[in-house]
């Protein structure tokens, strides 16, 4: 599973707005629309609950980069 690309929220995200009339001042509700509807596809979990787990640190002295 992967996290969508930019582009792709972007190319989906036109098409949502066009759909819609093309409405003035909503440009972040289809962006945030476009990239949830990707993430569901490729099955990422988006819920609330998924949205607040976090990754445990590493152990001192284990180099990650």
């Amino acid at each position: 599973m992967h996290t969508p690309h930019e582009n792709d929220i972007r190319d989906r995200a036109y098409a949502l707005w066009q759909e819609a009339g093309s409405p003035e001042g909503r440009e972040e509700e289809f962006w945030h629309r476009a990239e949830r509807e990707l993430s569901e596809e490729s099955g990422l979990d988006t819920s609330d609950l998924a949205s607040g787990v976090t990754q445990p640190l590493p152990p001192a002295g284990i180099l990650t980069h």
